[in-house]
């Protein structure tokens, strides 16, 4: 099967948190939520409000998986409603604090596990 996608995901639950990036408003209190699936390009989660296209979200992915929580900036690609929530895909524009290399080690991690685990469509 040929595969379109630039970054392979995985299909894991990772608990995140995701504030809104407003010019006239900054949310200070993140929102709670759950990964569906994350690659080294960016992610999919579930919320249960609308997030507008193209709007910027600050994120904290926290998992066992890595040493500490990895920050992010994102733009929102896709929203759809899936009965009483939402599923956001959003792209990674910058992940890491200070550290430029976080987004490639980011990327080497997910794909040593979708090598023995099953890789998502």
């Amino acid at each position: 099967m040929f595969q379109r996608r630039r970054f392979p995901r995985l299909g894991k639950n990772y608990q995140i948190s995701y504030t809104p990036i407003d010019k006239e408003q900054f949310q200070s209190n993140p929102l709670s939520s759950l990964a569906v699936n994350i690659s080294g390009g960016g992610l999919c989660f579930e919320t249960r409000e609308t997030l507008e296209k193209d709007a910027l979200i600050a994120l904290e992915i926290d998992s066992d998986d890595f040493r500490s929580a990895i920050l992010a900036l994102a733009r929102v690609a896709w929203c759809k409603q899936k009965g009483d929530t939402y599923e956001v895909g959003a792209e990674f524009w910058w992940i890491g604090w200070r550290d430029n290399q976080a987004q490639a080690t980011m990327a080497d991690f997910i794909a040593s596990k979708t090598t023995s685990q099953q890789i998502l469509a």
